[in-house]
């Protein structure tokens, strides 16, 4: 695999250098026809008391109706990520998580949408597709899954692990592939809702056996948020206050930083000097919010940042994570209001094709006469069904 000259990269988009948006390929989407909508939690919460007579639901009745009904005649798939997973795990109330959880399972099937390191993997793959001689690669990875795990990378669902490794495919054939995947979906639908209802007994310790450490995802995040912290006073120092300049500086800190292990990795592996992909400043401009998630994750960072009194918490990590899938790879999006605010100032909506709502009420109306997106150069599977593996 040698060096080749670089080329521009195929842009989908053209407004300006700044909006031109380069879509994954190896990302396999739901097919057309179904609407993926994503809520914020605070939207599943007025549903969940919608669902159990709450009064704080009444204004939520007849939206929490109208999405049964488009997820029953297939117009709509609701799903959850990471993020949601996350901000349950800190709901301590019995009663409410478990009312929470019902209206999620009824509404997603635990269709989750997959992790914001896997989206950034294949948007940078596609990027340097560019500069290489590579095949362009098959797609590889489902959007959706059917399981938390997916939302956490692990795209393989529950493995059998025995003393010498991966024991799935030999356990698989001694039990006979039906029932096989009957217990392992079985197992799968267990974790699902343990997770989001809170696990009993002896439910933790099962949850930790296959990856489930909420704690080391806000670790993460906190480190993360510290990082943001770190620049507050910087840009306190700057004399060129601009919303450009500092809109710059947030994408080359999102390079530096949240590519800080994947860039590398990648240009080593295509044997490409990073010089080749980004010679200059607009170069590196242009290739770090060509990518849509990224891009997603400046325009909010950028937002936040022109107010020097805010508080960075691993919260408003998950959720600018969160805003980077849904965004760009969902139809509908329903944000918290800050969110909305922000994500409509920076017209992401219209750049990305999705329909941005600020109030829940709303939702019915978006979904009777909202159509299907569909992101160029990305894969489609026959039907909307999600994987069984997960």
């Amino acid at each position: 695999m040698g060096n080749v000259t670089p080329s521009a990269p195929r842009y989908t988009q053209q407004e300006d250098d700044a909006s031109a948006l380069v879509w994954p390929r190896g990302l396999i989407l739901p097919s057309h026809g179904v609407n993926l909508v994503y809520l914020d939690l605070n939207h599943w919460i007025s549903l969940a008391q919608a669902s159990v007579g709450h009064s704080k639901g009444d204004p939520f009745v007849a939206t929490l109706k109208a999405c049964r009904i488009a997820k029953s005649t297939g117009k709509a798939l609701f799903v959850l990520s990471a993020t949601h997973y996350m901000e349950v795990e800190k709901i301590k109330n019995p009663e409410r998580r478990s009312a929470l959880a019902c209206v999620m399972e009824e509404l997603t099937d635990f269709a989750s949408i997959v992790d914001r390191a896997t989206i950034m993997e294949l948007e940078l793959a596609t990027m340097l597709a560019e500069f290489t001689l590579e095949p362009i690669l098959k797609p590889v990875v489902q959007l959706l899954g059917k399981s938390v795990l997916h939302s956490l990378g692990r795209h393989d669902g529950i493995k059998i692990m025995g003393p010498d490794g991966d024991a799935t495919d030999s356990v698989r054939q001694e039990m006979g592939s039906d029932k096989f995947d009957r217990l392992v979906g079985e197992a799968s639908l267990g974790l699902n809702r343990s997770v989001l209802r809170g696990p009993v007994g002896t439910e933790s310790e099962e949850l930790r056996a296959l990856g489930w450490r909420p704690e080391a995802a806000a670790q993460c995040a906190e480190k993360r948020a510290s990082q943001e912290r770190e620049l507050t006073p910087l840009l306190a120092q700057e004399t060129d206050s601009s919303l450009d300049r500092l809109r710059d500086k947030v994408a080359a800190r999102e390079l530096c930083i949240e590519f800080q292990d994947i860039l590398p990795r990648a240009l080593a592996y295509r044997r490409i000097p990073l010089t080749a992909v980004v010679p200059d400043r607009e170069s590196a401009r242009r290739f770090v919010r060509s990518m849509p998630s990224t891009e997603v994750s400046i325009e909010l960072k950028t937002a936040w940042h022109r107010n020097p009194s805010k508080s960075w918490s691993a919260n408003d990590i998950f959720d600018i994570d969160a805003m980077s899938l849904a965004v760009p790879y969902c139809d509908i999006v329903l944000p918290d209001k800050e969110y909305h605010h922000a994500l409509t100032a920076a017209g992401l909506g219209e750049r990305m094709n999705t329909t941005i709502v600020r109030n829940l009420e709303n939702l019915p109306e978006i979904l009777s006469r909202r159509q299907t997106k569909h992101c160029p150069d990305a894969s489609t599977t026959p039907s909307t069904s999600l994987p069984a593996s997960d």
